[in-house]
């Protein structure tokens, strides 16, 4: 990966000093606002209109970095970034079409899919590297990030690996149902546990999922599908009520939402935010609802 430079930022204003030298922003998105080039690799707040970054980046823009391989980044290494900064900088290899991966990943990233019985190789490919993502926030994880997916996609993993990946997808679906649930409503649902499992969450419990990892000391707010959100909470699905909750730097799409960067939330502020969601639907569709449209 000679050459490649990734800048991890906090905040906007760091975002727009690396675009201003240069550096090619890949989901730098802080709460509403986005900080973006003309390749415009996000698809959150107002650019939520967008399809994700790996489906572009892979489609539309493969090597247009591949001589000035700088990027800049800020949040999680997730895989939609780090697949979408490989194929930018012309890391993944050549002759393979990705075109099938990148699909998927930009599909589990909208929207939580269940992959443990997925057939597809993509599918296994994307789980194990979930798995050998450390989930820590810094430069390093986006390198590692990058890196994983030009040796997966190297040279095929040993089936045995692959396997593996699935069964512990499997135990990690298993740890979700053990969650601490508490019903705020018919359409909402607040939930303590240690993995995320909005998957097995939206099938089993509500379709609208306050979702609080204490070790994290965050809080993802998730949404079934697009038409639910449009129908509970307004045209901008989720988007209406992001920017009245506390404290203030809330970000995401229609569909799902996390708290702001940087922030530390504890228990009473995550259950807070359950009740906030719950009570907004309540309004929201009341006969006589005060809420603007």
């Amino acid at each position: 990966m000679s050459g490649l430079t990734i800048r991890h930022v906090p905040t906007t204003d760091n975002a727009l000093a690396a675009l201003a030298e240069g550096f090619c922003p890949v989901e730098c998105s802080f709460g509403e606002e986005s900080v973006v080039d003309a390749l415009a690799m996000d698809h959150h707040g107002a650019l939520s209109h967008l399809e994700s970054v790996a489906l572009r980046a892979w489609r539309d823009h493969r090597g247009a970095r591949r001589d000035d391989p700088r990027f800049v980044v800020t949040g999680a290494a997730d895989a939609d970034a780090t697949f979408a900064i490989a194929a930018l900088a012309g890391l993944l290899p050549e002759g393979r079409d990705c075109g099938a991966l990148a699909e998927l990943i930009a599909a589990a990233d909208m929207h939580p899919l269940a992959l443990a019985d997925d057939p597809r190789p993509e599918a296994a490919l994307l789980l194990l590297w979930r798995r050998m993502a450390s989930g820590v926030q810094d430069a390093t994880a986006f390198y590692a990030g990058v890196d994983r997916w030009r040796a997966l996609l190297k040279a095929n993993p040993p089936s045995a690996l692959l396997e593996a990946a699935r069964a512990e997808e499997t135990a990690r679906l298993a740890l979700a149902r053990t969650a601490r649930v508490e019903r705020l409503s018919p359409q909402v649902a607040f939930i303590e546990s240690p993995v995320p499992a909005f998957d097995v969450w939206y099938a089993e419990i509500a379709p609208v999922i306050v979702a609080y990892v204490a070790d994290a000391q965050r809080v993802t707010i998730g949404i079934r599908d697009l038409p639910t959100a449009e129908q509970l909470f307004g045209p901008r699905g989720l988007l209406e009520m992001l920017p009245k909750l506390h404290p203030p730097g809330w970000g995401g799409r229609e569909t799902i939402g996390g708290s702001p960067r940087g922030a530390v939330l504890g228990h009473a502020e995550a259950a807070a935010c359950g009740a906030a969601v719950a009570d907004f639907i309540a309004r929201k569709n009341a006969p006589d609802s005060t809420i603007p449209p």
